[in-house]
């Protein structure tokens, strides 16, 4: 590792600024799983530490308070893994930034994207790697790493289950899709919130996909709840937000679309681009926030490399280094982090594509 040849022209304070000063796009997975910093790279997820309180007894005076049992709490535990991506810029590269700022009068926009466009991919490639994981496991609550999905990192011999019971894995009483006339995607609705009120939980919103949501709209079910007190708007597809005002008003959850692509690279470069949410499946919460995105340390940010130019943001490391055979500048993004799904045993899973769920 040698010290970056960019170092001159941009220098720790010019990386610190743009890091700190350059507006991102948000990810869904932030308010599902909000940050939270861990000292170990162990993590630990308690499942059932919440849900509705035991209500106390009426008495006599003089008598003991009556004992209630604990509640039965299980723990998913395993290791936070890294999440690394480089970038690198080869000689013909750094040719021809050094002859674009030798110029009287050089494309300064030119010159930055040279100079920072690896910045960003680096950074913006390990949010995109949470964001997949995030909401492939909120879609469907397992996850598998392969050689299609993580060509460059590691491959799970099975399944990380987290652990969502199997009495919140619903079903559609008729399966979604584009027959309108059978759909019943309100009575789904009716039926998880119904599940979900039997253990104390209400729920507040949905995920799904655009797919889902084309169906949900389609469905005649859904036409007459938007439109029951409007004669002759029984054809007309509701929109979203009339949709949502139903829904609220009949205290079911508030739908969210998730509308979202990933790309992934396989290890020939072949690059593949889709939403990680499974297709067909909903995800039914009681809060936005679930649980949490557990960042562990990172061994370069407590003993920094001399010859790396470094900087932190939203606990990502972002490094810029070289080396001199050949000629090659490094662009590196990092983070240790993994999601906790404390409130899983509160969420509900409904499978729309079957009338049993798999």
């Amino acid at each position: 590792m040698e010290n970056s040849i960019l170092m001159d022209a941009i220098g720790k304070k010019g990386l610190n600024t743009y890091i700190t000063g350059r507006k991102y796009d948000t990810y869904y997975f932030e308010d599902f799983f909000p940050a939270k910093n861990t000292n170990s790279i162990k993590y630990e997820t308690l499942i059932g530490a919440n849900g509705a309180p035991v209500a106390a007894d009426v008495v006599t005076y003089d008598s003991s308070a009556p004992q209630k049992k604990r509640k039965t709490v299980s723990t998913l535990t395993g290791d936070i893994p890294p999440i690394r991506i480089k970038k690198g810029m080869k000689d013909s590269d750094l040719i021809n930034y050094h002859t674009m700022s030798q110029m009287a009068d050089p494309g300064e926009n030119a010159i930055l994207d040279l100079v920072f466009d690896d910045v960003d991919a680096v950074f913006t490639g390990c949010k995109a790697r949470l964001e997949w994981i995030s909401l492939s496991v909120l879609s469907y609550p397992t996850l598998s790493l392969t050689t299609t999905n993580n060509a460059g990192g590691i491959v799970t011999e099975t399944a990380i289950d987290f652990q969502l019971p199997t009495a919140n894995k619903l079903a559609a009483a008729v399966k979604w899709d584009a027959t309108a006339s059978t759909t019943t995607p309100i009575t789904d609705f009716i039926a998880a919130q119904t599940a979900a009120r039997a253990i104390g939980v209400r729920l507040n919103y949905a995920l799904m996909t655009p797919t889902s949501w084309g169906y949900f709209a389609l469905s005649a079910e859904t036409k007459s709840y938007v439109n029951y007190n409007r004669e002759g708007t029984t054809t007309v597809v509701p929109l979203f937000a009339d949709v949502n005002r139903m829904l609220a008003d009949r205290g079911l959850p508030q739908i969210i679309v998730i509308d979202t692509s990933i790309t992934t690279e396989k290890q020939n470069g072949v690059q593949a681009t889709a939403n990680p949410w499974k297709e067909g499946y909903v995800e039914f919460i009681p809060e936005l926030a679930v649980g949490d995105m557990l960042y562990a340390p990172i061994a370069e940010v407590l003993r920094p490399p001399k010859q790396a130019l470094q900087e932190v943001r939203e606990n990502i490391l972002i490094s810029k280094y070289s080396e001199i055979d050949p000629v090659k500048e490094w662009t590196k993004g990092e983070t240790n982090a993994f999601p906790s799904w404390g409130s899983i045993n509160e969420c509900f899973n409904l499978y729309t594509l079957d009338t049993s769920w798999s």
